[in-house]
């Protein structure tokens, strides 16, 4: 899956030929050059050590869009995102996490905003009565 960004993978900054170690790396890595603050570190680490699923195979990045300067799916603030809904921790304070973690990563607060109502307004509409 490494390498898929954008929509459905499709998107501009593509990159490929990158494995698990390779991914796992860069967002670890990232924590330094972000100065990512602890807490959050905690998160992402919870997302990637988990048992309850596979981050590599599992997640499938921010739905439709994708970071210009983060060429492949696992887009720390996505991948955390994904684990919430994969381990059924999915709504409300998922897309809060969500929120605060695009901010720790540089993302603008009307471009996380929007991705935050976006993904909560899909629960809201759609996820939360399907089951």
């Amino acid at each position: 899956m490494s390498g898929r960004c954008g929509i459905l993978g499709h998107g501009k900054g593509r990159s490929t030929g990158l494995n698990r170690q390779t991914e796992h790396n860069r967002i670890i890595e990232s924590f330094d050059v972000f100065s990512i603050p602890a807490d959050i570190q905690a998160l992402i680490r919870e997302a990637l050590h988990s048992d309850k699923w596979d981050w590599y195979t599992d997640c499938d990045g921010c739905t439709a869009v994708s970071e210009i300067y983060w060429p492949t799916i696992y887009f720390p603030p996505c991948l955390r995102h994904d684990f919430d809904w994969a381990t059924g921790r999915g709504g409300w304070e998922s897309n809060k996490r969500f929120y605060r973690i695009q901010r720790a990563y540089g993302v603008s607060a009307v471009r996380s905003g929007i991705r935050a109502a976006g993904v909560t307004l899909s629960w809201f509409t759609w996820v939360k009565w399907r089951k």
